[in-house]
């Protein structure tokens, strides 16, 4: 049996394919089923396609595409499948889903990464229903 790692709410994540690496700071969503990637990564890192993946949000239900990539997060070396998606407007350019959290991680809210954009976002859990 594997031993689960800890991991806060965001942190750096490595994304490999091939040669073509690039490290930006993820967030960890317990809601997602499934990893999401910024298209921009998509480009970056080279990948292909592999397939379509439907995906339903609040918004309703749409399909991405899918991707196999390799993910580094806390010295865990991950084999992932992730879909594609316009994050342009979003903070994190990287959503860790349940299918990469499942069985290697153990989410704790209140320790992160040490970085101005996760300060922000601690605090504002620490202001949570405070009124």
């Amino acid at each position: 049996m594997f031993k689960k790692k800890t991991a806060g709410l965001v942190e750096p994540i490595t994304l490999i394919n091939g040669k073509n690496q690039i490290t930006v700071l993820g967030k960890f969503d317990t809601g997602a089923q499934r990893t999401s990637i910024d298209k921009t990564l998509f480009e970056k890192l080279k990948l292909k396609s592999i397939g379509e993946v439907e995906v339903k949000n609040i918004h309703g239900t749409s399909k991405r595409p899918l991707a196999e990539l390799v993910l580094i997060i806390k010295g865990k070396r991950l084999a992932a499948r992730v879909n594609v998606a316009d994050r342009s407007l979003r903070k994190f350019k990287v959503l860790i889903g349940r299918s990469t959290i499942f069985n290697n991680f153990i989410v704790d809210i209140t320790k992160s990464h040490n970085s101005p954009l996760v300060g922000d976002l601690n605090e504002s859990l620490r202001n949570w229903g405070k009124r």
